[in-house]
């Protein structure tokens, strides 16, 4: 899976390459960014081409936040499509990872943190 990023100051945002984030790909969403995430602290998941997520998914989610928040960093979420905040907001991920409406947006909630570390 390729990932396309990009450094804006401290901050990395990756963009989603996928249209679902399921069973079907999981594992290898978690090998391929597991390298990306080595090297950085706060993190923007740009997610607008993601129209579906599942269980699996979320616990791939789940499992870059811990990873992030091991190394002292943190993550936000953008351009997250409806029907996808409406099951982050019935699992309450929302109110673990801050979700913005664009990469601009994700990415200043963080600049007074990532400079500072």
């Amino acid at each position: 899976m390729k990932f396309n990023t990009e450094t804006i100051d401290d901050i990395t945002v990756i963009e989603m390459p996928m249209d679902a984030l399921d069973a079907g790909n999981v594992m290898t969403f978690k090998t391929d960014i597991a390298p990306i995430l080595d090297k950085c602290d706060f993190v923007v998941f740009n997610m607008s081409r993601v129209k579906f997520v599942d269980s699996s998914g979320i616990g791939a989610i789940l499992s870059c936040l811990r990873k992030i928040h091991n190394q002292g960093g943190g993550m936000n979420m953008c351009n997250v499509k409806q029907q996808v905040i409406q099951l982050f907001k019935l699992v309450r991920i929302d109110r673990i990872i801050d979700i913005h409406p664009t990469k601009k947006d994700a990415v200043q909630a963080f600049q007074g943190e990532a400079s500072d570390s």
